[in-house]
């Protein structure tokens, strides 16, 4: 009962997967992005969030990653 991460080895996208139901969900992240630095900035269990809300959410840890790396 677990959230885990599919990566291609090709591309370097990943995904999640849930260990329960065996079903991939949300969105697509880039071969420089961490899902679980996502998971853990989310702070829910991100099988819990509908589609659209996972897409915003995705797109604000995105938008505030981005800040954090031009500060730097």
């Amino acid at each position: 009962m677990a959230v885990c991460i599919l990566e291609d080895e090709r591309t370097g996208y990943k995904a999640m997967y849930c260990t329960t139901t065996m079903w991939a969900f949300g969105g697509i992240f880039y071969g420089d992005e961490e899902p679980e630095k996502f998971i853990e900035w989310l702070g829910v269990d991100p099988r819990t969030i509908t589609d659209a809300d996972f897409e915003c959410k995705m797109s604000e840890w995105r938008c505030e990653v981005e800040k954090n790396n031009r500060t730097k």
